[in-house]
């Protein structure tokens, strides 16, 4: 049973109907951004629509699609992770330090991870067990894992690393760089996992309404859970293909900024800041939205100062419009 299960069958078939057109609005208007920002950049560039720079978007645009997976389920579910940057730094330096140790790259793959779901399991005790509102829980654990990974290194970067490693996040098939099929790959299956699946409906019925979740005697504490350890899995598995990517686990990569733009990309993309809305195809068109920002301003010769205005004046109109579905929402309840 879940928490629309309450609803009158025409509370719920106007529920549906309401969340499908929620769904798709951000991604009509996102893919409508996109072409018209891309349309404006080759007018100033024809370079703009070159197959390479275009590649080199997607590229750009796959390391916080794969971040953005782990965090933009865990936000649905009505959880919140300001610790990814860190994490991301976190898996890639795990990895190369194995690496660099002479573990096998599939072993070092493996243990990046698993440092990834270690800060993801402490997340969710901070959150759970200390009764920590979850920003500030994620937040601390930012800092912590932020001031560990330096210590641990010295504040220097692991290298070098293998060739066969590095060729993990360089290497391409067709002209199609390996790191955008992975992120195909996870974009899939994050899909499937919350539209095809039971995990999924009690993802979106937690984040809906947590009481009627509990009421309905969904295993809130297994569902938090999950979402805090795979959140931070995907933050270190997208750390571990950036240093595959440029052949060294860097000590500053990661960070505020990563996280920052993590969290725009889900909100971009459609995710509800109050759990409950949004999809992963929405997502994927946010993450591409905002590496195809960054390049059309170098492309254009634009200060890229006018990159975090952009970014921001779209941040605040994607909150704005989850407010106003918000709102709708209610009232196609009642």
């Amino acid at each position: 049973m879940t928490a629309t299960d309450s609803l009158s069958p025409r509370a719920r078939g106007s529920e549906r109907r309401f969340g499908l057109a929620s769904l798709l609005r951000p991604e009509t208007t996102l893919i409508a951004v996109i072409v018209l920002i891309g349309i404006a950049a080759t007018i100033r560039n024809p370079n703009f629509v070159n197959p390479h720079n275009l590649i080199d978007i997607a590229r750009a645009a796959v390391i916080y699609f794969i971040m953005a997976c782990g965090a933009s389920l865990l936000m649905i579910g009505g959880g919140l992770d300001f610790s990814v940057g860190s994490v991301f730094t976190l898996g890639g330096l795990t990895t190369a330090w194995m690496l660099t140790a002479g573990l096998p790259w599939p072993l070092a793959v493996c243990a990046g991870i698993l440092a990834g779901m270690v800060a993801g399991y402490a997340n969710i005790l901070v959150v759970a067990k200390l009764h920590v509102p979850p920003i500030i829980a994620t937040l601390g654990t930012f800092f912590i894992i932020s001031g560990l990974c330096i210590v641990a290194t010295g504040g220097q970067d692991i290298l070098p690393l293998p060739p066969t490693f590095q060729r993990l996040g360089q290497g391409s098939i067709f002209g199609v760089p390996f790191i955008v099929l992975y992120a195909l790959v996870i974009g899939l299956a994050f899909w499937f996992l919350l539209e095809r699946t039971p995990f999924g409906v009690e993802v979106r019925a937690l984040g809906g309404n947590r009481k009627a979740a509990i009421a309905n005697g969904l295993r809130v504490g297994r569902i938090e859970t999950t979402l805090y350890v795979l959140a931070s899995a995907m933050a270190a598995l997208a750390g571990i293909i950036y240093a595959a990517r440029v052949g060294s686990g860097q000590v500053a990569a990661g960070g505020s900024a990563v996280t920052l733009s993590v969290v725009t990309a889900v909100l971009i993309g459609g995710i509800s800041l109050l759990g409950g809305l949004g999809s992963i195809t929405g997502v994927a068109v946010g993450a591409l939205l905002l590496s195809e920002i960054d390049n059309a301003l170098i492309v254009a010769s634009v200060p890229p100062q006018y990159n975090s205005i952009i970014v921001g004046c779209i941040l605040i109109t994607a909150v704005a419009i989850d407010h106003l579905r918000r709102e709708r929402l209610y009232k196609t309840r009642r």
